[in-house]
């Protein structure tokens, strides 16, 4: 008895210990940590009552694994853009179309799977943020589904696949996205509190349109749904790239070159230095464990302590280097004429000075340190691409091997 007792306790050591180091644990309201847990454990239990309750008849599956697939193959072509979206941002991005149209084909059940697997997509495919907000971010958007797919139910109305396409129907369906919106939209309210935004109530309004359209198409021309799926995907992509080259040339937060302007002087100076034959360096920066920052005091420290970083990087470089921010807490610098050797130099001198770097709390103050990654040409690439991609691999190493260090990219042999 002890024996099994004792292995049971094994069994759920890893996860207590997993659980243990979120930095959900962190943050500094009480109230706050208990609206998240409420809001996640609600979302289980309303998803496994409704399992039990009304469960999926097998004549929902084809549906079910038809907008999964749609849904996943989406997705994956519009990866590059996603990830290109805030990490604090939430919601579930494209996959909002897919998911309402899933509240109005299917069981509500199904309709919450349907959520999971967006969220274990976007975690292992697109970008693994703050466990804890991407679980919250889920739940927020599983009870949105669930809210809108009961609305018919409630109402006695039949459901979507056998409704007639009248004014007594599109008024369901528009209060039926009205709740999903407005669910969600609630729901992410808190979120700003833990540095978290919501990913905006038009795109929502957007994603939920085509949602519409998605299941119409299924159920009364599926081939049309094809052509939907195509255009939601270029539509989307297009949309962020325009309003990624709309930016201004500048950072607001921060005052440094935007990642897109950054780019486009970076190609100049390479080409020219390239064919002039000089050295050139790169340098990755990306602060350590920002995010818990973040939740520990707030995000407006947060934006100091990003401010205060751009200043060191201002005052550590050369009139002639270019810095930019590349998203979030991640910095880029290019150094003309400057060696492997000099840049490491300077790279571990910009992280010493950014780990002796603090922003006043009224009595504490608040810093971060910083990791590096550092590549240069031409040994470790002919275009300005694979500099880049090389300083990142450097980088991630600095994170494996602990951070608040500088990594210098070596090829493999």
């Amino acid at each position: 008895m002890a024996t099994g007792s004792r292995g049971r306790r094994d069994r759920l050591a890893v996860p207590r210990r997993m659980l243990g180091t979120w930095s959900l644990w962190e943050l500094p309201r009480r109230g706050l940590i208990g609206y998240l847990l409420l809001v996640d454990v609600a979302a289980l239990a309303a998803t496994t009552y409704l399992f039990v309750l009304r469960p999926p008849a097998s004549s929902s599956l084809l549906p079910f694994f038809a907008l999964l697939g749609g849904m996943i193959l989406s997705s994956e072509v519009s990866r590059p853009v996603e990830r290109s979206r805030a990490d604090t941002r939430l919601g579930a991005g494209l996959d909002a179309a897919w998911i309402f149209a899933g509240a109005l084909l299917l069981p509500p059940a199904l309709a919450a799977v349907l959520v999971v697997v967006s969220a274990g997509y976007r975690w292992c495919r697109i970008r693994r943020g703050i466990p804890h907000r991407q679980v919250f971010a889920a739940s927020a958007t599983m009870l949105s589904a669930l809210g809108a797919s009961i609305i018919p139910v409630l109402l006695g109305a039949p459901p979507f696949i056998d409704a007639t396409r009248d004014f007594e129907s599109f008024a369901l369906v528009f209060a039926t996205g009205l709740v999903f919106l407005s669910v969600d939209a609630a729901l992410a309210a808190p979120a700003a509190e833990f540095g978290a935004e919501p990913s905006g109530f038009a795109f929502d309004a957007a994603m939920v349109a085509f949602g519409l359209l998605l299941a119409w198409s299924a159920v009364d021309w599926p081939f049309v749904t094809v052509v939907l799926a195509g255009a939601l995907v270029v539509l989307h992509r297009a949309g962020t790239m325009r309003a990624l080259r709309g930016h201004a040339s500048t950072d607001a937060g921060t005052g440094l070159l935007t990642a897109s302007s950054w780019l486009d002087g970076a190609r100049t100076q390479f080409d020219l230095l390239r064919a002039s034959g000089a050295d050139l360096s790169l340098l990755m920066l990306d602060l350590d464990h920002f995010a818990r920052l973040n939740d520990r005091h707030g995000r407006h420290v947060g934006d100091d302590v990003l401010r205060a970083v751009a200043d060191t990087l201002r005052a550590e470089v050369r009139a002639a280097d270019l810095v930019g921010r590349f998203g979030g807490e991640e910095f880029v610098v290019l150094l003309p004429g400057t060696s492997r050797f000099d840049a490491h130099a300077i790279a571990e001198r910009i992280r010493l000075r950014i780990s002796s770097t603090f922003v006043s709390l009224g009595g504490t103050f608040a810093g971060a340190t910083v990791s590096i990654g550092v590549s240069s040409h031409p040994a470790d690439g002919d275009t300005l691409d694979r500099l880049v991609g090389a300083a990142d691999q450097a980088l991630r190493a600095a994170k494996a091997a602990g951070r608040n260090r500088t990594v210098v990219f070596e090829t493999e042999d």
